[in-house]
């Protein structure tokens, strides 16, 4: 049955791309990569512009009387580039880089650009749509020097360019120049309160001081890429000292280029942090258990022409410590990993990906005996509306998965799975997040093999003004061993507010309300959480 599901599904990837190939003529794009422009550069310039955000370049008064200066047109009728367009490059012209627009309170626009007028001089207006003048930009379209330049090692699960777009701050931090590196410091200093420390029907309640600090080195070179990134997360509660967080996260990226349609990636990280009381195996009293993750991923990618392919593999060491476990829930992860995308223009392109993996443990579970070893098969096919678009980036996919332990004793954990990691920029002053994640949890419960874990979200983003932004979301989570032993579900609703002091302080505050409920009503409890603080960055 599986193997058949497995033909099924492969054909109709072939079908897809194959159509895909043959409604569209292919032509040649691939950008050149060049220099970022310096970020290190002052970004103090916050003159208010007359255009939209997702409309195209940025005019502000001043500059208005230069894009209507008719001295070269006797009659002073010549047409000049509307909004959107830009006049015709010369040989030697610097470019055409703007400030970063800034929002309009009240004012929505979403509108595409205004077409050339009838008879515009084309040796003065450049009249080409913009996703064809993103290939020829310097630095490419869509290029942040904020944002690192590898983006797709995973595209399930890296999500910095979406999550920039839904964020869109009235600020953005300038950075410290070290040499040909950029370094972003920041650090959130907060007090917090919980209902429910411990996550569980017998509610008891704690505040906590939070800290948390993080770091980004990122290289500023025209070829190849080198980024070194460090957060901390720690908090101190009243009462519950058990609750206490000491969390840290290393990681080094990396991407080689080989040539402009052919490069290397690799990221390195190693992460420790106190298990969530949530989680599908944690004690809701006593000591936590410290989770410690070591993972190394690389991924090879080539460009044909509308075609790319991309090959990656990852291998990660879990390791759990500290709550009295003997070892059984350590093991190793490793994973291959083919993706193919056709590009139907640079905002729209389609994509398969096939993903085995491989799951160790070191030791039988002390529950039952047996091991948890298990193989793993994930199929997905979806729709990527890239990373440079002012209006919808990110993907969202639809598949396969099975997860199926090496005892035949435990039954095999299999469903669909979702994937999505998407924003809408609605307006200038509203955007919108889509979220969902699927997998297959581990867990020692005895006679298990596992739990199918699913969760969906949407966060809302809203510029009540230029420098105070309201958010709300909600997500829904899920976790079946589907044999009726682990069935678990989880509402979480939150409502945050910032006020953008300057450049460099952030003020925030937040609520989330949590409602989960078990398999028996027992289990079942409600947390509230409440989260003020300050945020400096530079």
């Amino acid at each position: 049955m599986g193997d058949r599901r497995i033909a099924w599904f492969t054909v109709g990837a072939c079908v897809t791309l194959l159509t895909a190939a043959t409604a569209l003529p292919a032509h040649a794009q691939s950008a050149a990569r060049s220099p970022a422009n310096d970020p290190a550069l002052s970004t103090d310039d916050q003159r208010e512009p007359y255009a939209s955000r997702v409309t195209g370049p940025p005019i502000y008064p001043d500059d208005a009387a230069e894009q209507a200066d008719t001295s070269g047109d006797p009659d002073g009728i010549e047409p000049v580039p509307r909004i959107g367009q830009r006049p015709v490059m010369q040989d030697g012209d610097m470019g055409t880089a703007e400030a970063p627009p800034v929002l309009r309170d009240g004012i929505v626009d979403v509108g595409e650009p205004l077409p050339a007028e009838d008879g515009v001089n084309p040796s003065l207006v450049d009249t080409r749509p913009q996703e064809d003048l993103a290939v020829f930009e310097s630095p490419p379209a869509g290029h942040d020097p904020l944002l690192f330049q590898i983006e797709d090692i995973d595209p399930i699960r890296d999500n910095r360019t979406t999550t920039r777009l839904f964020r869109a701050e009235p600020y953005d931090p300038i950075g410290i120049r070290i040499g040909s590196f950029v370094l972003f410091p920041e650090v959130d200093l907060g007090r917090s309160w919980y209902s429910n420390v411990f996550r569980s029907p017998n509610m008891r309640s704690d505040g906590a001081i939070a800290v948390k600090p993080s770091g980004r080195l990122v290289s500023n070179w025209s070829r190849h890429a080198l980024e070194l990134r460090g957060t901390g997360g720690f908090s101190w509660f009243d009462d519950y000292g058990t609750e206490n967080d000491e969390a840290y996260l290393a990681e080094a990226r990396g991407r080689l280029d080989i040539t402009r349609r052919t490069n290397l990636q690799g990221v390195v990280s190693y992460q420790q942090a106190p298990e969530s009381r949530s989680a599908l195996n944690a004690l809701t009293t006593g000591p936590r258990a410290l989770v410690s993750t070591e993972r190394a991923e690389a991924a090879f990618n080539h460009r044909f022409n509308r075609l790319s392919l991309q090959f990656r593999g990852s291998v990660a060491e879990f390791e759990y410590s500290g709550d009295g476990t003997t070892g059984d829930r350590n093991y190793r992860q490793t994973e291959q990993a083919a993706r193919a995308i056709w590009e139907f223009k640079p905002t729209f392109s389609v994509f398969t990906e096939v993903a085995v993996n491989q799951r160790d443990y070191d030791t039988v579970a002390a529950s039952d005996l047996i091991s948890r070893s298990s193989n793993g098969e994930r199929y997905r096919v979806g729709v990527s509306f890239g990373n440079t678009s002012q209006i919808l980036r990110g993907e969202v996919s639809l598949g396969y998965g099975e997860q199926t332990p090496n005892d035949s004793s435990l039954n095999a954990v299999d469903g669909l799975i979702l994937d999505a990691n998407a924003t809408w920029r609605v307006s200038e002053l509203t955007s919108i997040l889509f979220t969902a994640n699927s997998d297959v949890s581990e867990t020692t419960t005895a006679n298990v093999g596992g739990a199918f874990s699913r969760s969906a979200g949407v966060d809302v983003r809203h510029s009540l003004r230029r420098y105070l932004i309201a958010s709300a979301g909600i997500a829904y989570t899920t976790q079946d061993s589907q044999d009726g032993v682990i069935d678990k579900s989880e509402v979480r609703t939150s409502l945050g507010v910032e006020y953008f002091v300057n450049p460099d302080a952030v003020l925030f505050g937040k609520y989330v309300h949590s409602k989960f409920d078990a398999v028996d009503s027992i289990g079942d409890y409600d947390a509230d959480e409440i989260h003020v603080g300050v945020r400096l960055r530079r």
